[in-house]
This record gives C-alpha cells, sequence and structure tokens, in this order.
C-alpha cells in the first residue's frame, strides 16, 4: 500500500508540475522576445534550426539510455576471462 501511495503522489506532482512548462529550452531560445507587440530580429533560420537541435535531443536520449543499459548488461553477463595456466 505505502508504493501504490508513493506512485500516486509522484504522479500527482508529475502533472501538477507538468503545464509550468511551456517550450524546450532550444525552441525557446531561437524564438525572438518581441517588443511593443512586434517582433525585432526575426529569423527563420534561427527558429527552424532551434527546432532541428531539440528534435535530434529528443531523439538521442532514448538511444542513450538503452545503449548505457545494454552496455551494463553486457558487462554484467560476458564471463571473466580465466587466468593462464602454466
Amino acid at each position: 500500500m505505502k508504493l501504490l501511495s508513493k506512485l500516486l503522489l509522484a504522479l500527482t506532482l508529475t502533472f501538477s508540475l507538468a503545464p509550468l512548462a511551456s517550450a524546450c529550452p532550444l525552441c525557446k531560445d531561437s524564438i525572438p522576445e518581441a517588443e511593443d507587440g512586434a517582433e525585432v530580429d526575426h529569423d527563420p533560420d534561427r527558429l527552424s534550426a532551434g527546432y532541428n537541435y531539440s528534435i535530434y535531443f529528443m531523439l538521442l536520449i532514448p538511444f542513450t539510455v538503452c545503449g548505457a543499459v545494454g552496455v551494463l548488461i553486457y558487462r554484467s553477463t560476458r564471463p571473466t576471462p580465466m587466468p593462464p595456466t602454466e
């Protein structure tokens, strides 16, 4: 029962903080700030580069995690080498 209550608390905290995240940092940095209702120094290439970097980053994370888990599993299951006998 304790595990269920902890899981429920973690899910509640996670979903309560979700509306605070408006954009990923790379996308947010690529959009220029607006002054007096008009965009100043708007550069479409900068915006598309921000989206591309964000997508690359989001695609890289699962492969990195899976690769690290794979290496850990490989290292923990490989047989240890036998010392040479004379």
